[in-house]
């Protein structure tokens, strides 16, 4: 091959290679036009980048020492158990003091319609010390009649009652034997004396009847 054809195809490569080189480049810049406006859409579009957590924040949602709320629970049932011990030691005086008052109110109430009989007995023994000389026993009798007729209407309206066990059988929860002895024609065991009167407050016994019994 000659060097003027060498020389010449030399030329055509150098040409083609330019030409190529042109029409490469309009391409390589559309693309990075094009690609410009994506990446700003994807700037404008985008999420937002994280915020570091506050350190506040992130200081408060931390757990709370286990120790520190037992003690706070220790504390918060300590108050509450003192609480109800005063509550109780409050409420015991205060039914010790009602108690202790309804007891009173009750004697009371017993000891008033006793003091009539006892204004009775005095009238009574003022009078027969005044008439000394001229004293009527019989009238003073009739007079101590009358009070002790007083005294068990009294009794009576407080609910208590006599018990009258002559010539009942003997009955250890309602007598008291005292004594025994025989005695005709009446069966062993019976009351045929009374020592003392028993009384009864409704069904209670307030006081047995202490009785001599037939043996």
């Amino acid at each position: 091959m000659t060097a003027a054809r060498r020389k010449k195809i030399t030329h055509e490569q150098k040409n083609g290679a330019e030409e190529k080189q042109a029409a490469a480049a309009p391409t390589a810049g559309d693309d990075a036009v094009d690609a410009a406006p994506e990446a700003g859409a994807q700037v404008e579009t985008g999420a937002e980048p994280a915020e570091a957590p506050d350190g506040d924040a992130a200081a408060g949602e931390a757990e709370p020492d286990p120790l520190e709320v037992m003690r706070q629970e220790r504390d918060e049932f300590q108050e509450k158990w003192l609480r109800v011990v005063a509550e109780m030691d409050n409420l015991r005086k205060r039914s010790r003091r009602e108690l202790t008052e309804s007891r009173r109110l009750a004697q009371a109430d017993v000891l008033r319609p006793i003091l009539g009989v006892l204004d009775n007995f005095e009238r009574a023994l003022q009078s027969l010390h005044e008439n000394k000389e001229n004293a009527d026993l019989e009238k003073f009798l009739e007079g101590v009649d009358l009070i002790f007729q007083n005294f068990q209407g009294v009794m009576r309206d407080l609910g208590v009652t006599s018990m009258e066990p002559m010539g009942e059988e003997f009955d250890p929860v309602y007598h008291e034997a005292v004594g025994q002895m025989a005695r005709e024609g009446v069966e062993s065991g019976r009351v045929i004396e009374i020592v003392q009167n028993g009384f009864m407050f409704g069904d209670l016994v307030l006081r047995p009847a202490r009785v001599i019994i037939s043996a």
